[in-house]
């Protein structure tokens, strides 16, 4: 029994890893909450990493039957998720890394990143999404599933760390190489975003070609 859980365990965090990329998505996630507090850049990172915990139980519970229910596909999710990107790479790419005094209480106002795009779909994204749902066919009995879980929650873990570790760039970075970073990362970002989108209507009107 511990044989399973552990293959479940090390395969879906093996998996979900290189997907999530919680190392690679640090400095991202520190340009996205660079006007923020330390406090205020840890509590996000902790609820980001928990929104990525939830939102992959809940693609490997039900996932496929949400999908099959509303009539969605994973390429309407990746449409939709690249659109999310788009606009969010859009704002970093015009974004102004320091507020003046006067700007500071407005910023406090801003936009909750936890859940999107940051949770979903920049980490737990249609590709992590479709890991997740598939995960079942290695194995469904409820020591697979509590093993898949329990690697979700490493997962999370490890992005809390990660995501911790990314006030040190300040340390390392001045004013110009935090705009000019900024900047190539909305670039990168609204590519990842294109490429979603045009990935989610390739497939889309493959299918239907197929069909028809």
């Amino acid at each position: 029994m511990f044989h399973l859980f552990a293959h479940a365990f090390l395969l879906s965090l093996g998996a979900m890893v290189p997907i999530i990329n919680p190392l690679g998505h640090a400095p991202m996630f520190y340009m996205m909450t660079i006007n923020d507090t330390i406090d205020e850049r840890r509590r996000v990172a902790r609820r980001t990493s928990l929104y990525v915990f939830l939102i992959l139980i809940v693609s490997l519970l039900t996932g496929q039957y949400i999908l099959h229910f509303f009539g969605v596909t994973i390429n309407d999710i990746r449409m939709g998720g690249g659109l999310i990107v788009a606009a969010a790479a859009w704002k970093m790419l015009g974004n102004v890394t320091r507020l003046t005094d006067s700007e500071e209480s407005a910023a406090m106002e801003k936009a909750d990143i936890t859940l999107t795009p940051m949770a979903t779909p920049i980490l737990a994204g249609p590709g992590a999404m479709s890991l997740a749902i598939g995960l079942s066919s290695y194995g469904h009995s409820p020591i697979h599933y509590a093993g898949y879980i329990a690697g979700f929650a490493a997962l999370a873990l490890i992005t809390v760390i990660c995501f911790y570790s990314s006030d040190y760039l300040a340390k390392y970075l001045g004013d110009n190489a935090i705009g000019a970073i900024n900047r190539i990362l909305g670039f990168l970002i609204l590519a990842i975003g294109v490429d979603l989108m045009i990935t989610g209507l390739k497939n889309t009107l493959f299918a239907s070609h197929l069909v028809h």
